[in-house]
């Protein structure tokens, strides 16, 4: 008998604070000060400051959230409701079901409040649903970007990434189509997760910029903003010295997004 929430204690949640004492030091701060946040000793802070973690960007991402809001000076409640829910996650089907291995194992979605499962299932049903659209159609391609395409779709009025779902490891082109890698995941794309709960949006797809697919934006009449703050169908990231423009997409849900996505691939 060996329950999934060990493997996240003894673990997972030790290779997390490697990562975020690594990126605290970073930051500037202290080992007295990372021991602080993390609840360890100086001398742990030291040894975990020797270890180089394994290269892993579910592990990373998560790291790196963690890591901002210490440096935001967030509530710690805050921070640990968004740790417990990286572990719900995991053992949902993340990399803590994946170490566990136990063959149609369900004991860790049936412990979840029925209502947010079935809210969280047709997010999932609706980016799957979303991601065949995009992947049947060969138009797609034309308007990927260099940083790839992701799809992203959140659950009601939600405050925090984990609370948005995405493609792990975004759409890559294919034979001249666009393919998702894996299965959507809550917690997937913490860069969508943001862009969806500053604006209050629920869905969103990012594609490349151009000056053609700004003029079809107008010629398909969407309205267009270049800040978050402000309401609009479609958001527009000029972007920065090395840093690639680029073009999010809402909808009222994934699938609407792909769609809109589409109109705008098939005049390209």
């Amino acid at each position: 008998m060996y329950p999934p929430c060990f493997i996240f204690i003894e673990t997972l949640f030790s290779d997390l604070r490697i990562r975020v004492a690594h990126l605290l030091k970073f930051s500037g701060f202290t080992q007295t000060e990372i021991a602080s946040q993390l609840h360890v000793s100086q001398v742990m802070v030291s040894k975990y400051l020797s270890k180089v973690p394994e290269p892993s960007e579910e592990m990373d991402e998560v790291a790196s959230e963690i890591t901002q809001m210490i440096t935001q000076k967030r509530d710690e409640k805050d921070i640990l409701l968004y740790v417990c829910q990286t572990c719900f996650r995991w053992r949902e089907g993340g990399i803590t079901c994946r170490q566990h291995g136990l063959a149609d194992c369900t004991v860790c979605t049936q412990l979840r409040s029925p209502e947010i499962m079935d809210e969280k299932k047709k997010v999932i049903q609706n980016i799957l649903e979303a991601l065949q659209i995009l992947e049947s159609n060969p138009s797609i391609i034309k308007v990927m970007p260099e940083v790839r395409m992701n799809i992203a779709m959140a659950l009601q009025n939600a405050s925090n990434p984990m609370e948005v779902a995405a493609v792990p490891g975004r759409l890559v082109p294919l034979h001249g189509r666009i393919c998702g890698v894996s299965a959507p995941e809550f917690g997937a794309s913490h860069h969508l997760a943001t862009i969806l709960i500053k604006t209050t949006s629920k869905a969103v797809i990012n594609i490349k910029y151009s000056k053609e697919i700004l003029s079809h934006l107008k010629e398909l009449h969407l309205s267009l903003t270049y800040t978050p703050e402000e309401p609009a169908d479609v958001l527009i990231d000029r972007g920065g010295f090395g840093i690639e423009p680029c073009t999010y997409v809402f909808g009222r849900n994934a699938v609407d997004a792909a769609l809109t996505v589409l109109r705008i691939a098939e005049l390209l």
